[in-house]
């Protein structure tokens, strides 16, 4: 019989009933199909993670980052197919930058900020 490190500690002997059953969960019921993460489509991970569509859903960094709440549609691995140095980063504070500067010209684009500047502007010349 065969044994696993796990096994030996513990003093018992893994038979082939439990070999089966973990073979039976790996299983995909389409063997053709590959697992990608919902977020950066990475097909190779070291492990899945627990994303917003259910377990094993995300890839590690993904995973990592939804977990800790930074995971933005911006946030992508290097070496996600998706990838693109213009849209994307993998540095959170790169990422944080890149939603600053696209709400600042939304807020530009709509006049806000610019209304915003003339009210600052006016404050400055009233005497305090």
């Amino acid at each position: 019989m065969k044994t696993t490190s796990l096994a030996k500690k513990e003093g018992k002997e893994l038979g082939p009933s439990h070999l089966q059953a973990k073979v039976e969960s790996y299983s995909t019921s389409d063997p053709s199909s590959v697992r990608k993460c919902t977020h950066c489509e990475v097909t190779s991970t070291p492990q899945w993670r627990e994303g917003p569509l259910g377990p094993k859903t995300l890839c590690n960094a993904c995973g990592v980052r939804y977990r800790s709440g930074r995971l933005f549609p911006e946030y992508r691995p290097a070496a996600s197919p998706t990838f693109t140095s213009a849209l994307h980063s993998n540095s959170h504070k790169r990422v944080v930058e890149m939603r600053k500067k696209a709400n600042l010209e939304v807020r530009i684009a709509s006049g806000e900020s610019l209304r915003l500047n003339q009210h600052r502007n006016l404050s400055r010349c009233l005497p305090t």
